[in-house]
């Protein structure tokens, strides 16, 4: 049962409302501190706001911290009025983005997709009495679409058929089966997503990265590397965290299929429609993000956007028949409308709120980047190759947890490349490494898009099981980021 129901059965207890103080402190009342260093006024509010925005989602809840965080945000100075700040929160085109792609991606498990697939894979020879190595190939494969599909549509759609396999094997609704495949997920998808920057923010950085530094990211090889942190990640993770989680595989492993009845044997015609306009939509964006120059493309991503693509993909099902025979459309807004499945506000309130939030803070008015680089360049002078690369990492690893991993991404790059090029490292091997970690935000709701949705699902309310997914596997990719990239500066020189 989630805290928020507990509170309005039982009550808040004392130490409850010692959190929401804090909460409310740290939002109203850490910006009246005297700044420090190079941070400013504005900075010194926005910085609160996220900390108790951050302190509220951990110890209380999501949907009271997100309004206090809308009232903080707008009174910090940053966005022009109150109405600005709203505006850019609740009108950020990944919230439009996320509520379109809830009501399709939801709607496909609410038609039976999940059941379907649950059994049909279960059914699979390959996988019988082998519910370890399912759940290896589950994240693996998956994995590997992140690399093509929108790690968002694709999370939603994950987590609603991981969900219905916890539901139909019978697993608890507070078993740690619920985690442990929901934090694999993140990983595997943020893994997939960042492997080759070949589009959006991480095309960007290598942008950048070539004009501090005058040389070209080689993909082929960049993929090369990430592509064997990720298997390495994903194999620790799923079979390491199997322990840690103590994940009980004998409930999945006796599961008798035919529980599921017949109706999850073939897919509903709805079902078919609503996966067929998906999958349509989902091929338009990867198009659109891989071939930038043609006239579709340029329309797709400068004009209609991703936001408007699944718009459009929304309500085309909502016109066009079922397919069944019903007389109604293949997507009924009235059967999605109260399903989490289909629309979580938690989720879209903590996408809201964060991902501006977080943006903000590395913007040149709150003076945090100049702090940040007169932290860090000190420390890279006169160091070696191998010191630098695990430095890097393990720095980039915890700015992209707290912040914009856009912004400090970009502010690195001029911080660390001078040193590189000093210390005779490959230049290739140091922006790889700072990209692909870069793409990690998966600790605090604020690090991501799909962090957020990861820490705002309904499924999962336990804060420290949720924390004890993200942080293994940060930790997973630090320690392999380390060894796979030190290894190949071995051999590179």
């Amino acid at each position: 049962m989630s805290k928020e129901k507990n509170a309005l059965q039982k009550g808040y207890t004392p130490i409850q409302y010692v959190h929401i103080a804090v909460t409310l402190l740290l939002m109203f009342g850490f910006g009246y501190l005297p700044p420090f260093s190079s941070l400013t006024p504005v900075g010194m509010k926005l910085l609160g706001a996220f900390l108790g925005v951050i302190y509220g989602y951990s110890t209380c809840e999501v949907i009271w911290p997100s309004l206090f965080a809308f009232i903080a945000f707008g009174l910090s100075g940053y966005p022009a009025s109150m109405d600005a700040g709203i505006a850019s929160m609740m009108g950020g085109s990944i919230v439009f983005q996320i509520i379109t792609q809830y009501f399709t991606a939801g709607a496909i498990v609410i038609y039976g997709f999940g059941k379907w697939f649950v059994r049909w894979s279960l059914s699979q020879k390959i996988f019988k009495g082998k519910p370890l190595f399912y759940t290896w190939c589950f994240m693996f494969i998956f994995m590997w679409s992140g690399i093509v599909i929108s790690q968002i549509s694709m999370a939603l759609l994950l987590y609603a058929i991981w969900g219905d396999i916890a539901d139909s094997c019978g697993y608890e609704k507070d078993s740690t089966f619920r985690y442990y495949g929901f934090g694999g997920i993140l990983l595997s998808l943020m893994m997939g997503g960042a492997m080759i920057p070949y589009k959006s923010w991480m095309l960007g950085l290598a942008n950048t990265w070539k004009e501090v530094t005058g040389g070209n990211i080689n993909l082929g090889f960049m993929f090369l590397v990430t592509g064997i942190c990720g298997t390495i990640i994903i194999t620790a993770y799923v079979f390491l965290g199997a322990k840690l989680f103590n994940v009980d595989f004998s409930t999945m492993e006796a599961f008798d299929v035919e529980k599921l009845g017949e109706e999850s044997k073939h897919l509903r015609p709805r079902a078919k429609r609503i996966i067929v306009v998906y999958l349509i939509t989902m091929l338009l964006a990867i198009f659109a993000g891989t071939f930038l120059t043609n006239p579709l493309s340029k329309f797709l991503n400068g004009t209609l956007t991703l936001g408007g693509l699944y718009c459009l993909c929304s309500a085309i099902l909502m016109v066009i028949p079922s397919g069944e025979g019903d007389g109604k459309p293949a997507i009924v807004f009235n059967d999605i409308k109260h399903s989490d499945a289909a629309v979580s506000w938690p989720v879209i309130m903590m996408c809201a709120v964060t991902i501006p939030m977080a943006t903000a803070l590395t913007n040149e008015a709150t003076g945090v980047l100049p702090w940040l680089t007169g932290i860090f360049a000190p420390i890279f002078e006169g160091k070696s190759p191998i010191f630098i690369l695990v430095f890097t990492i393990v720095v980039m690893l915890i700015l992209t947890n707290v912040g914009s991993n856009i912004a400090f991404g970009g502010a690195m790059i001029p911080v660390i490349s001078p040193f590189v090029i000093a210390s005779g490292m490959n230049p290739v091997l140091a922006d790889a490494a700072l990209i692909w970690v870069a793409n990690m935000g998966l600790i605090l709701p604020g690090s991501s898009a799909p962090s957020s949705i990861f820490h705002g699902r309904s499924e999962i309310p336990d804060v420290k099981l949720r924390n004890k997914a993200v942080i293994f596997a940060a930790l997973l990719i630090m320690v392999v980021t380390i060894v796979v990239f030190t290894v190949f500066q071995l051999f590179m020189g």
